[in-house]
């Protein structure tokens, strides 16, 4: 039994599963006691039972199911044994004593199986695929054990496609990513091994050692609905063409080019000539994304962003009038290979956009809900943002199951309800539903900015038809088909809410309860104003569109609002020699910046359950499912007031180091009872290790750096995520306020300290990062906040210092 201790050269010809009844880190305590080493693990939650149970909380769902190799098969079957003897109640043999200490907190031991390889969604994603195509082969995803070396990576897909040739089957494309320990096979089987699959998941396949899933494909699709906008004027040529360095990219399907509000704005990079097959009344949903990107909301009549589009197409048009990432590939690698095009070049060719730092990936794999695993599209989301510096905005998904309201008995009930108690009842069936309106994979990524979609919509006018009913009775709500977090170990995602059309429901089912189902259109009546194809393939057509898709693309556009105050378009600026390695971190720190859950989040927060001493994690945790960080306010971000100054540091900070900044106060509050606020947000992108459990391997965070914590303003504000949800992701966001007189200590200055710790194996890289810090007191109190912390901070500008 003796295990290596080395993860890397692992390369495991079995794997046994522990279910782990209780903490996940009592269960490794133990583990590594004994040398037990690392293959993969996720966090799984279990009914209680009587055996294994919380004893002060009988109900509490217990968590924890850990995969760990097995040298060989000997091995396996010797801690089977040793298994068997401490359920039976028997004595463990000589030298073996110490395992009934690790068993004890165990559930079930027993070697990794056909019920581990094929989950109860691919079950699923076959008989669906069966139902619409019965004749047709079957193409999913599998999912190998990744070994380091590649002479065994090539004989498992070997002996895999031998295996496939034996059912009829046939490999269409594999991918290996090395840095992400990704290796997969999509492949086609024909329908009737499907079927034999589906009634006996432990044959062919799902027997196979070197099988970790067997997954439905990865794949991002988007259907548009019968146009119902109309052609609007001709608004010419762009006169003076945008700046032509692009800093966004949009990876979705391919834009009309010409569109009257595209042409001249956007640059198309092809490399697979889609023009030729894309046909432009197909062409929906990469310019309605570009449209939301360079314009808004049209209803709104914004100015245009005065830079290129970068449009990279990774949809394209199937047999069923949608469009769809490509049928023969896996999505993984045609990810990857986008982003390397951009950023490093295609072999030989240059990059095609590598001043880009913003990217929008309004898409998402409904078959690949997040369940605590972490997506080989996630992780890949994680590693390129390390690796290339750069800020993806990925949209949470859009929901439309059907949602049961007990709390009315009748349509007539809930038609004529009270506005607020409908929506509180609403609210209600959405947190009982969370476990099943999770994110799309990748929008569980945690380098990512993941975008739900609010509540709200400029068009939105009331006049619904009278089957239709606004479920919420405020745009400062969630759209109530935007999908719900926590993210990876609970961290926070959705991470903000943007502006995605004011979605209503219609009834389904009434009768001892209400049942009712968000509705798709028509989107003019609460969607955002978009450039869209017609059926003639007409380059001048508007039509409406909603969910996290617009909301994302949006929060890209002011992303790059940002950008272009940030860096001085059209002006001076002090940061205009940001580096290119904080640019998206500075952009990732100040669109959260200016967040807040607003007047719905103190709702939520005196109505939501459940209460009691220490039970605000809880509760704040489910609000935070919905809100995220909040609505952010980005012209607070962008513009300047006398009685505020929003300052920016970045830098690079090492695992176990901390940095100390200065944040200059103005002198008049010595002393002063006026009103304050500090709202700190620290911004990071993580290295990642896929082979530790804890995947995550940098944590930072902000603390006081005084002996005195938080000195000028001590209260943390209520309606906000709590200190223990805010440090599990990449963002640390918070706002602290008080109107209690201070005498000013350290010179004057509030010291902040920026901390760094691994959390995920040794972490041997420089982790950079973004601090932005805004201070403020009352309007009304006189105090010219902005020019006296720029006097005071201006002789200390250098390079990697805060700066106003």
């Amino acid at each position: 039994m003796a295990l290596r201790n080395d993860p890397t050269v692992i390369a495991p010809e079995r794997a046994i599963v522990f279910e782990v009844a209780g903490q996940l880190s009592d269960f490794y305590t133990q583990a590594q006691a004994l040398g037990l080493e690392y293959l993969g693990d996720y966090e799984e939650e279990i009914d209680p039972s009587d055996d294994f149970h919380d004893r002060d909380r009988p109900e509490k769902v217990l968590a924890g199911r850990i995969y760990l190799a097995m040298p060989d098969a000997r091995s396996l079957r010797e801690l089977l044994g040793l298994w068997n003897r401490f359920r039976s109640g028997q004595r463990m043999p000589d030298g073996r004593s110490e395992w009934r200490e690790l068993f004890s907190l165990l559930i079930d031991v027993r070697p990794w199986g056909p019920q581990d390889r094929v989950p109860p969604e691919t079950i699923e994603y076959w008989r669906e695929t069966l139902r619409d195509n019965p004749n047709q082969p079957v193409r999913f995803e599998i999912e190998l054990w990744y070994h380091e070396d590649r002479n065994k990576r090539d004989a498992a897909r070997t002996k895999l496609e031998a295996e496939l040739a034996a059912i009829g089957g046939t490999i269409v494309h594999n991918a290996t990513v090395s840095e992400i320990r990704y290796d997969a096979l999509l492949v086609d089987i024909p329908a009737a091994r499907a079927e034999d699959l589906i009634n006996n998941p432990a044959v062919t396949l799902a027997r196979n050692d070197e099988v970790m899933f067997l997954r439905p494909q990865s794949a991002a699709k988007s259907r548009k609905e019968e146009p119902a906008g109309e052609d609007a004027p001709d608004v010419g040529i762009v006169e003076t063409p945008p700046l032509a360095q692009p800093i966004a990219a949009l990876l979705d399907g391919l834009p009309i080019q010409n569109h009257t509000r595209l042409r001249g704005r956007i640059t198309v990079d092809d490399p697979e000539d889609l023009d030729d097959v894309y046909p432009v009344s197909r062409r929906a949903h990469g310019t309605e994304m570009a449209s939301l990107i360079v314009h808004g909301d049209l209803a709104r009549d914004e100015e245009p962003l005065q830079r290129l589009l970068f449009v990279h197409p990774v949809m394209r048009p199937d047999a069923w009038d949608s469009e769809r990432t490509p049928a023969d590939r896996l999505l993984v690698d045609v990810i990857h290979r986008a982003v390397r095009r951009m950023k490093i070049g295609d072999g030989d060719e240059a990059p095609t956009a590598p001043a880009v730092v913003l990217i929008n990936l309004s898409l998402g794999d409904p078959w690949r809900p997040f369940a605590r695993v972490m997506s080989p599209l996630g992780r890949l989301i994680d590693f390129l943002s390390f690796r290339y510096r750069v800020l993806f905005l990925i949209s949470a998904g859009n929901i439309l199951d059907r949602i049961d309201v007990p709390e009315f008995q009748t349509a007539s009930d809930f038609e004529q309800a009270d506005p607020e108690d409908r929506e509180k009842a609403v609210l209600s069936a959405l947190n009982r539903l969370k476990s099943q309106r999770t994110l799309f994979s990748p929008a569980e990524s945690i380098n990512s900015l993941t975008i739900g979609a609010s509540h709200s919509s400029h068009s939105y006018g009331g006049n619904l038809p009278a089957n239709l009913i606004d479920p919420f009775t405020s745009n400062q709500l969630p759209n109530i088909a935007s999908a719900n977090g926590l993210g990876f170990r609970k961290a926070i995602k959705p991470d903000l809410l943007f502006e995605g059309g004011r979605t209503p429901v219609r009834i389904v089912a009434s009768g001892g309860g209400v049942t009712i189902q968000p509705v798709r259109s028509p989107a003019r009546l609460f969607g955002l104003k978009v450039a869209s194809p017609n059926a003639a393939g007409g380059t001048r057509h508007e039509d409406f569109a909603w969910g996290t898709s617009v909301a994302t693309a949006l929060a890209t556009r002011a992303g790059h609002q940002i950008y272009d105050s940030l860096l001085g378009l059209g002006e001076a600026s002090n940061h205009n020699d940001l580096s290119p390695d904080y640019q998206a971190l500075a952009l990732k720190a100040l669109l959260v910046h200016g967040s807040s859950w607003g007047p719905k989040g103190e709702m939520l927060e005196n109505f939501f359950g459940p209460r009691g001493t220490g039970q605000h994690i809880s509760r704040r945790d489910d609000i935070a499912r919905l809100f995220g960080y909040g609505f952010p306010d980005v012209m607070r971000v962008i513009d300047c007031a006398e009685n505020r100054a929003t300052l920016l540091g970045t830098g690079s900070i090492d695992a176990n180091g901390a940095l100390l900044y200065r944040v200059p106060l103005p002198a008049q509050l010595n002393g002063a009872p006026e009103f304050r606020a500090l709202t700190t947000t620290l911004a990071w992108f993580s290295p990642i290790n896929s082979r530790h459990q804890g995947y995550r391997q940098a944590s930072l965070d902000i603390s006081s750096g005084s002996e005195e914590k938080y000195w000028i303003v001590s209260d943390r504000d209520a309606c906000q995520p709590t200190d223990k949800t805010i440090v599990r992701g990449s963002v640390f966001h918070e706002r602290r306020t008080g109107d209690k007189a201070a005498i000013y200590i350290d010179d004057g200055d509030l010291l902040l300290r920026v901390s760094c710790r691994s959390s995920a194996g040794d972490l041997t890289e420089s982790v950079p990062y973004a601090l932005v810090v805004s201070f403020e007191v009352g309007v009304g109190a006189g105090i010219d906040v902005y020019n006296e912390v720029r006097t005071r901070i201006t002789p200390q500008v250098r390079a990697g210092a805060i700066r106003a």
